[in-house]
């Protein structure tokens, strides 16, 4: 019987074949790391350029780096507006052209968008030759220097009001020269829907004032990051209705008629997750709204503290206007919101109205909430006003100064808009 040799095993010849190609391939590429890393000069590996965060004088950076604060890094939140100054988040982002640009926000906002010499820290620009202590002390780049100019946010220009009330210190700074009718617009129920949230502030111009719901997460962050964008800020204050339906009930809610104390307990609660905001606007709160025994210690201590009350003009029989001159709070009313029917097409029509009434009596106050519907709509309204004679003003500005005697109402200029029918389904956004 003759020996039959036995065929080899596929899997076996595969592997083998697979590992002297694997041990070739590597050999070569080691021999080619190993002669580029001989031969090749580094200085021609590409094109590089040379970023200076500040001068390149001797001696210099040294005394430049001692300005800045000593904190430990905080990734994208701060706790407080004293504590902004102590940290410090950098960014990185493209500039038109070749280059690149460092900032340093303080962690209240994202890196800027419009390209600009220099870099930021902590939300102040810092132009090449000159030092974070310059820029704190207001000593412009090349001081002495012809023509030698810079040019800071709008809020860092206006000194603060020798007030301390916080409806003066937080009040978004404008200017109607021109005289021009004025429409305000809030856009409201921030912070609970991130993407909606970051929407808002990066998509509507600054002089619209946003409004946030206090259980927002991380409400103070996102009050900061609005305001490093240039927006004027309200906190929603949760009131009674007179029927939920299925939604359940804020536990912060006032209640008509409830104890004085648990109410104003749940008030301090709201105003207390936050800082930075310029005043409080109602959220709901027709059953509220409609007694004025339990408006009334509310607004006192709005008053006290300093803030400002505006209603969104979503309860049309309420009596914060009447108390709010008696207590002396600033105050101003809107009928709205603007989007009951979330469709652009009644969205436009809502400002249209506002137009009217801007037109009519010098200002309108317009309400919303944050639906991509509404912030759509409104960005492109917003886009129209200069051809129309209109000019948007933040809320601050249509809202009278408090005053030291109570006005009868029919002397006051309540800004209303919005139509008081009943609202559509609500089938967007």
């Amino acid at each position: 019987m003759g020996y039959r040799q036995s065929e080899p095993s596929p899997l076996k010849t595969g592997l083998m074949h697979a590992g002297m190609s694997l041990g070739v391939f590597g050999s070569l590429a080691i021999a080619l790391g190993a002669g580029i890393h001989v031969t090749a000069d580094p200085s021609e590996a590409g094109p590089r350029q040379t970023i200076a965060l500040f001068g390149t004088d001797a001696g210099e950076s040294d005394s430049a780096f001692a300005a800045l604060p000593s904190a430990d890094y905080e990734e994208d939140y701060v706790a407080a507006d004293d504590a902004v100054s102590g940290a410090v988040d950098i960014a990185y982002t493209e500039l038109d052209g070749e280059g690149m640009r460092i900032d340093i926000t303080g962690g209240q906002g994202g890196p800027a968008v419009a390209p600009a010499v220099g870099i930021r820290i902590n939300g102040r620009l810092v132009q090449p030759g000159q030092s974070f202590g310059e820029v704190a002390s207001g000593t412009p780049a090349g001081a002495g220097e012809a023509g030698a100019q810079l040019t800071l946010n709008t809020a860092e220009q206006v000194s603060k009001p020798a007030s301390k009330a916080p409806a003066d210190i937080y009040a978004r700074p404008f200017s109607n020269s021109g005289g021009q009718p004025v429409v305000s617009l809030v856009i409201g129920g921030l912070g609970i829907n991130s993407t909606q949230t970051k929407l808002a502030i990066d998509a509507l111009p600054a002089d619209v004032t946003l409004s946030f719901a206090p259980d927002a997460k991380r409400l103070d962050y996102w009050i900061k990051t609005a305001r490093e964008d240039g927006h004027e800020v309200l906190i929603e204050v949760p009131m009674e209705a007179f029927e939920y339906g299925r939604m359940r009930m804020h536990p912060d809610t006032l209640i008509a008629g409830g104890d004085q104390k648990a109410n104003l307990a749940k008030l301090n609660q709201v105003l207390s997750r936050a800082s930075g905001y310029y005043g409080v606007i109602n959220y709901q709160g027709a059953k509220f709204g409609a007694d004025a025994g339990s408006i009334a210690p509310i607004f006192d201590v709005l008053a006290e503290r300093g803030l400002a009350f505006v209603d969104d003009g979503s309860v049309h029989k309420a009596f914060f206007g009447q108390v709010a001159d008696t207590k002396g709070l600033r105050f101003a009313r809107a009928a709205g919101p603007i989007d009951t029917r979330q469709s652009p097409q009644d969205i436009a029509a809502e400002f249209m109205e506002l137009e009217t009434i801007a037109r009519q009596h010098g200002g309108a106050i317009g309400a919303g909430f944050a639906f991509p519907v509404t912030i759509e709509a409104a960005s492109l309204w917003i886009d129209t006003l200069e051809e129309k004679g209109l000019v948007l003003a933040p809320v601050s500005f249509l809202v009278p100064d408090a005053a030291p005697v109570p006005v009868p109402m029919a002397e006051r200029r309540e800004l209303r808009t919005g139509s008081p029918d009943k609202a559509g389904l609500k089938t967007g956004g």
